[in-house]
């Protein structure tokens, strides 16, 4: 049974209980009409973490979004629209698959994978003539983690980010929106096209260009920037005429608490300030509206389908918005992060046009009306509204499961982590299913814990901005508060990994509870501790059993494929990393390590094919320029060299790298170019390693100098 199905079954309890409805009278004419957009483009526009209240249309009196406020004025806002979770990834998926967390299967960042069997809107379009884009702002939305199915062009170019931090890579919203209008106005007038948009800037850290900063927050500053990105967009489409036949939709994934209830980003709570997004309909033939009904972001797959004159896909948890919601409907929310990633007393509920109800060992009971700061918990005052919701909300979760095809759980392997900034992002799960019923009390309510919550995204802030001591004193200060709190345990390994300490990493994370010693993330971490600290026999091991335990990130078979290919199982390495490039041909990551696997064996000409195929699929990618140079070396020495340049200007602080270029170009036809390169790597390069290395560099530039 669908939302709305279960709304019109209990419309005579929830509208004596709930009340409310609608503030505006139906209008003569609807605002959305079926198949009134059959044929036209659709442009899906997400902006990450955009809290509603800082859109103009939404009351915002600080002017920081025309463009948004200027499409909410052509077309329909939807005043009541809420994300099923707080977190990017699932809450994306919710919007591609039509599904809330229940129905899709991916409840958390970095460690689901949406299942292949479940349609998107990307494939359902696809099967109806459509050309498909997508250009992603960061990685937490790589392709790897399942939602590139379907498109045509998925564009990840974000780059690598450092080793030694807990930021991952992401890009800014005028490379993203250029990509994207490339591909748009290249589309030419060969059929419908779809392109999905993502824009990441409002995410924390928050850091808008020098010119968006004046008087206002950081924050601020990144959505002011983001609208401006979006209106650049917008008036290049238009004087292409790449807009006279196209739906727009634009929405957020989740808000940001920016304090509100003592949590500074998501991911913890369901608040109106995380939870409630922004939704705007425009197009030709749009009427302009403002509509009041409760609406989730399931209901975009099928009221896109709708407009746009296709049938959607079986299954869904969302309703097509072309019939407008009952005045009574219920929408289901969920953050389990906490849960699934530290032991914490999971979070669902749902909120109606007026009532919102979180269940968690405390429970919360909110007017949104006469309390929209959520400040007032009438839970213990309002005894028959919390069993009424309660009972709804277990309806809609057992409709959901009697329906849902299960996300592949994913375990992120060093790389992922060191991209997945969890201020909520750095994920790690306990093992535990959130169906599963979990023993907590009112210890384990994440309101009890906020203030561990912020501590632990301290620790994370301080290692980024390399302050690795301060950051393992903080974590291991958590843990000796919450010793199950996985992450912290595993953040923590992460800065002994980095700071060279493996042995140590791993001794922390063998001393997890006995409860997690099966966890397939503590597996994957202590697999990667192992290989660092030589033990590769068992970080094989520990790797495996992290597969077997349901882990299935392409990550894991990629940290794996390394350790085979050390152990000396070229044979084993390549099946996994061929099998990785099965499921997804442009994983840079796999085709690097299938080009280390072949230079290892002495295949240059295989490991040259594997590297250019890396740099293809990410041209930002510096260690594999570094490995396709290696390869060409023997057998065509300038192009080596060109490729050893380029990794250069992407891994300046790789010393081996500076060296054999300077190297190469010193014995070469033109010896004064390896100038720049020696002279830096003798400034540069730490003397304690290096320093045999140093006085022969210093010696081959008085050779050269003549």
């Amino acid at each position: 049974m669908t939302e709305r199905g279960l709304a019109a079954v209990t419309t005579g309890l929830v509208l004596a209980i709930l009340g409310g409805g609608c503030s505006n009278p139906p209008p003569d004419r609807p605002a959305l009409v079926s198949r009134t957009q059959s044929g036209s483009n659709l442009l899906l526009v997400t902006v990450d973490t955009l809290r509603r209240d800082r859109v103009g249309a939404y009351g915002s009196t600080a002017g920081l979004t025309p463009t948004l406020d200027a499409l909410a004025r052509s077309g329909v806002r939807f005043t009541r629209a809420f994300s099923h979770v707080p977190m990017t990834l699932p809450a994306h998926a919710s919007i591609l698959t039509g599904r809330t967390p229940v129905g899709h299967g991916v409840r958390a960042n970095g460690t689901y994978r949406l299942n292949d069997g479940i349609p998107t809107l990307a494939t359902v379009l696809k099967a109806s003539g459509y050309r498909s884009g997508a250009f992603v702002g960061a990685f937490v939305l790589d392709a790897r983690y399942g939602l590139s199915r379907g498109f045509d062009e998925y564009d990840e170019r974000y780059g690598q980010s450092g080793r030694s931090t807990f930021a991952f890579a992401e890009r800014r919203a005028a490379d993203t929106v250029q990509a994207a209008g490339d591909w748009i106005v290249s589309s030419g007038a060969a059929g419908p096209w779809f392109a999905w948009i993502h824009l990441f800037d409002p995410h924390a850290p928050y850091d808008a260009p020098v010119e968006y900063r004046a008087g206002r927050s950081p924050y601020d500053a990144e959505v002011a920037y983001t609208d401006a990105m979006i209106g650049r967009l917008l008036d290049r489409l238009r004087a292409a005429r790449a807009l006279d036949r196209t739906l727009i939709i634009v929405t957020a994934d989740h808000g940001e608490s920016l304090g509100d209830h003592g949590e500074t980003t998501h991911g913890l709570f369901a608040y109106d300030a995380t939870l409630a997004v922004p939704l705007i309909v425009s197009g030709q033939g749009v009427e302009a509206r403002v509509l009041d009904g409760t609406v989730g972001h399931a209901d975009l797959l099928p009221t896109m389908c709708d407009l746009l004159g296709i049938a959607p896909p079986p299954h869904l948890d969302g309703h097509s918005l072309v019939a407008p919601p009952e005045a009574d409907r219920l929408v289901y929310f969920e953050a389990l992060d906490a849960a699934l990633t530290r032991g914490w007393a999971p979070l669902t509920g749902v909120a109606s046009a007026r009532w919102k109800f979180v269940d968690l060992p405390e429970r919360e009971l909110y007017d949104l009306a006469a309390d929209p700061g959520e400040a007032r918990n009438l839970a213990g005052q309002d005894f028959a509204r919390v069993k009424m919701l309660s009972d709804a909300k277990h309806a809609m979760v057992a409709q959901a499961v009697a329906t849902a095809a299960p996300a592949a759980a994913a375990a992120p392997d060093d790389e992922a982590t060191r991209r997945l900034r969890s201020l909520g992002y750095v994920a790690t799960a306990t093992g535990r299913q959130p169906a599963s019923p979990v023993e907590v009390s009112i210890a384990d309510d994440p309101k009890r814990l906020v203030q561990l919550n912020e501590r632990f995204n301290t620790a994370l802030s301080a290692f980024n901005e390399g302050n690795a001591g301060e950051a393992l004193a903080g974590f291991r200060a958590v843990l000796a508060e919450r010793p199950d709190f996985l992450s912290a345990r595993t953040s923590a390994a992460t800065v002994l990994l980095a700071s060279g300490h493996a042995r140590d990493a791993v001794t922390l994370l063998r001393q997890a509870p006995a409860s997690q010693a099966s966890s397939p993330d503590l597996l994957a971490k202590l697999g990667v501790a192992l290989r660092e600290a030589g033990d590769l026999a068992a970080s094989a091991q520990a790797l495996e059993r992290a597969r077997a335990a349901g882990a299935q990130n392409p990550e894991l078979a990629n940290d794996l494929g390394v350790v085979y290919a050390r152990l000396g199982r070229a044979r084993d390495a390549r099946l996994l990393f061929d099998e990785l490039l099965r499921v997804d041909p442009d994983d840079a990551s796999a085709w690097n390590n299938l080009g280390v696997l072949e230079l290892s064996s002495g295949r240059q000409a295989d490991a040259a094919r594997a590297f250019r195929k890396a740099v293809e699929a990410d041209p930002e990618r510096g260690d594999a320029w570094q490995g396709l140079g290696a390869a060409l070396l023997g057998g065509d020495r300038p192009a080596a060299i060109d490729a050893w340049r380029r990794a250069e200007r992407l891994l300046p602080r790789d010393f081996d790298l500076l060296f054999n270029l300077g190297v190469v170009l010193a014995e070469g036809p033109s010896p004064r170019e390896a100038l720049p390169y020696l002279q830096r790597f003798v400034r540069e390069a730490p003397r304690g390693r290096y320093g045999p290395d140093i006085a022969r560099v210093e010696a081959m530039i008085r050779r050269v100098q003549g």
